[in-house]
This record gives C-alpha cells, structure tokens and sequence, in this order.
C-alpha cells in the first residue's frame, strides 16, 4: 500500500482527490489530510505518508513554509497548483512533479506513474527546494536533471547545448553529457529563449557559446560543432548579428 497525504486548504480539493485516487487503485491509501500549515506539521508527524500531494497557498502561509518547517522529508511531494507559467516553469527547472488545478483524473494517475517509477533521495530533494526557492525570488539561473540514477544542479548558461536522442535528450556541457528522459521540445520550451537557439531538428543551443558560424555548422567555443538546417541558416545569422 502506499500512504498518501493531502494538504490542500480547500476541501473539495482533498475530496475530489480522494474519489479520484480510489478510483485509480486500490493500492492508494489516504492516511492523513491537512489544510494548513500548523495542522500539516503534526498531521505528517503522525502519519508518515509515502507521498505528499502540497497546495502552494494554504491557509496560514504556503507550502514552501511548511516545508521550511519540517526538519526532514520523508516523503516523496507533488505540488498542487493553480495555472501560473511562472511557478510552472520553476517546478519544471527542478525536476518537481506537480498537478494543476482544476485537477484532471488523467494527469492525476500519470503523475502517480512518475511519482512511483521516482528513486526518492532526501538531500536530493532538500538540494532541489533549496533550488526552487531561489529561481522563484529571481531570475532563473539554474535547472535540475533527474536521470535514472543521479540529480544534476546545472547552471543554465553552463550547457554548450541540447540534442534530441528519440524521445531523450542529451545535454553537453564542457565537461559531461547527461542523458534525460525529456524530448527535446521539453528544453526548448524550459530554457530562455533569448540565450537557446534551436539550429536544427536535432539541437537546441546556447548562442553565448557560439564562437562562428561555418558552412552548415556552428563551432562552439569548446571546438565541438553543431548542425544547422538549411532552412534556419539566415534566421539564425540575424540572432547572432543582433547579439
């Protein structure tokens, strides 16, 4: 059975929540529920859920400050959220599942599928929380890859470039490549536009690594070279024309 707990401050949420995960299976069971942070604190205590569905606001504070609170995590988190493309794009540098409201039976059970298939580390976790907090107060700087076996912390101008592998993706910095399970139009909507150019089918690439454009490739400062399509080849010497 995997115990699961839900804090969220508005109760058809937590109901709806539950109807939907009886329905997906049997094996869900909802050990605890909470709809603020000083109830969440002992709930969780008492509890010791296996997964944690956290709304952002509740109501004496958010669900940052009640993990701020916790003196570990136990617990595998998805975030709840209502849509905000800011606060979706910092859960996906982070590698954080979440689920929007309204909730949909469907992204509920794909995220449970992830959520299960996910080797839960705690330092991880805290590493990636740590993370999230700062890309909220600022601009974004810095972006986490979750492979099969290991998290990786990158800063963002720190990768040379992304290439599509099917439905993988490879991203090359100086000094290692990283094998995710993202397609590439995942890092081409995640990744600032103004510092990612997409110069092929196959490449996403960071044009502060550009060091010029030869033929129907770019070298990179490194010395590696990339593709470019035919069809981009003029568009792309506009963008790197007007810096």
């Amino acid at each position: 059975m995997i115990k699961i707990a839900i804090i969220d401050d508005e109760i058809n949420v937590r109901e709806l929540i539950k109807k939907m995960l009886k329905l997906i299976s049997s094996s869900y069971v909802v050990v605890g529920e909470a709809a603020s942070i000083s109830g969440a604190k002992d709930m969780l205590n008492n509890c010791k859920p296996d997964l944690v569905f956290l709304d952002i606001e509740l109501e004496d504070g958010s669900g940052f400050n009640l993990l701020e609170q916790l003196p570990q995590i136990h617990f595998k988190l998805v975030f709840i959220t209502a849509f905000n493309e800011f606060a979706i794009r910092a859960f996906k540098y982070n590698a954080f599942d979440y689920i929007l409201k309204p909730i949909a039976p469907e992204e509920l059970k794909n995220t449970l599928k992830r959520v299960e298939s996910m080797v839960y580390v705690e330092k991880e976790t805290k590493t990636q929380l740590k993370n999230l907090k700062e890309n909220r107060e600022s601009t974004i700087q810095k972006i986490a890859l979750k492979t099969a076996k290991k998290m990786y912390l990158l800063e963002v101008d720190a990768i040379l470039y992304c290439q599509s592998d099917g439905s993988y993706t490879k991203v090359v910095t100086e000094n290692e490549t990283i094998l995710v399970s993202k397609n590439l139009k995942h890092y081409q909507e995640l990744l600032p536009e103004d510092i990612f150019i997409r110069t092929h089918q196959s490449y996403l690439v960071n044009k502060r690594h550009i060091l010029s454009l030869e033929n129907d490739t770019i070298l990179l400062k490194n010395n590696e070279t990339v593709a470019i399509s035919a069809r981009r080849k003029s568009e792309i010497k506009a963008i790197l024309s007007n810096g």
